[in-house]
């Protein structure tokens, strides 16, 4: 079976005419188009991410999508059944920090003229980061990879085998220099 994958941008540079003159015959079995309106960045603020989000950028602006960066935080534990003001004043204080920071790392991106949101997930990151891009209908996903081996992963765990199993997106690994 043949495919053939067309970038839409280099599609209207092309012009066909001249070889069907020529006497050129064209066969696409299969054409899949690459649209990427949403690209969802999972970003542990812990770790070296400017290799995340510049190949974030670099797609977005390849392919103008938005950029959903996220973050993933342990479960407040008790939180279940309080009132929501006291769950936003425990959540402010436990996350203080890190919402600070994505939300900075947010409104960065942005000044660099790209649409971008930010996103704090609560719970597993795998599953949370999983059920997320695919709530916002995200085209691909983005995370960090520490290169550890499967064995490492098995015993350890790990956030980017959990994405890659359950994702339905495309998934991006990118190698993290600690």
């Amino acid at each position: 079976m043949l495919s053939l994958i067309i970038d839409m941008r280099q599609l209207k540079k092309v012009r066909l005419e001249p070889l069907f003159k020529r006497g050129y015959f064209l066969f696409v079995i299969n054409v899949w188009v690459c649209h990427m309106n949403r690209i969802f960045v999972a970003i542990d603020l812990r770790s070296n991410i400017e290799a995340i989000l510049d190949t974030a950028k670099d797609l977005a602006r390849a392919y103008d999508s938005e950029i959903v960066l996220a973050t993933v935080e342990k479960e407040l534990p008790g939180a279940e059944g309080a009132e929501e003001g006291e769950v936003m004043d425990d959540l402010a204080e436990s996350y203080g920090d890190d919402v600070h920071e994505l939300h900075s790392l947010a409104r960065s991106v942005e000044s660099e003229g790209f649409n971008c949101r930010a996103l704090i997930l609560e719970g597993v990151a795998a599953n949370q980061l999983v059920q997320a891009a695919n709530d916002l209908n995200a085209d691909l996903l983005i995370l960090g990879n520490h290169g550890h081996s499967p064995l490492y992963d098995t015993l350890i765990g790990g956030t980017a085998p959990g994405v890659i199993q359950f994702a339905k997106q495309k998934v991006l690994l990118v190698p993290l220099e600690e």
